[in-house]
């Protein structure tokens, strides 16, 4: 019988969209793996809720306060060496508040036009990623590696 069961670890990220300038707000994360033009996000801790986790990475990564979030969908990725999940949950808003924080220990955090977007140094797979922020008509991108290859997300 197969099993079933796998680690599971959950992340979020926040698309925070300023209509009247037409820009969205970004984080030039500071990391080996994962460095690059993102969105605001972070790790879900246990015993808090997907909604609560991408309000609080959120302030403590920009400063700023979220609500009315809309979901966006879902990334998630196996990895077969170790059989671990990542789920990352997506989410955009346009009601923000409080005093922007310019960098914390993630990144440089600013705004950015929403069509100079693509053309920045992406975080690897971001790319994917604004599919999903953009279209509403996407909702999932999938993808699995181990340790002999990785594949591209594929979105479903």
């Amino acid at each position: 019988m197969m099993n079933r069961f796998s680690n599971v670890l959950l992340f979020n990220m926040c698309m925070i969209v300023d209509e009247e300038a037409n820009k969205v707000l970004v984080q030039d994360k500071k990391d080996e793996e994962w460095g690059g033009i993102t969105f605001p996000g972070g790790h879900v801790e246990n015993a808090e809720s997907i909604i609560a986790s991408t309000i609080r990475e959120v302030k403590e990564e920009t400063g700023l306060i979220i609500k009315n979030l809309k979901k966006c969908g879902l990334i998630h990725w196996y990895n077969s060496d170790n059989n671990k999940r990542w789920f990352i949950f997506l989410f955009k808003t346009k009601d923000f508040a409080g005093e922007l924080i310019n960098e914390t220990e993630e990144g440089k955090v600013f705004w950015v036009d929403i069509n100079e977007l693509p053309k920045m140094n992406l975080a690897p797979d971001f790319s994917v990623y604004l599919k999903l922020f953009f279209d509403e008509n996407l909702n999932e991108a999938y993808g699995t590696w181990n340790s002999e290859s990785s594949n591209e997300l594929t979105i479903l």
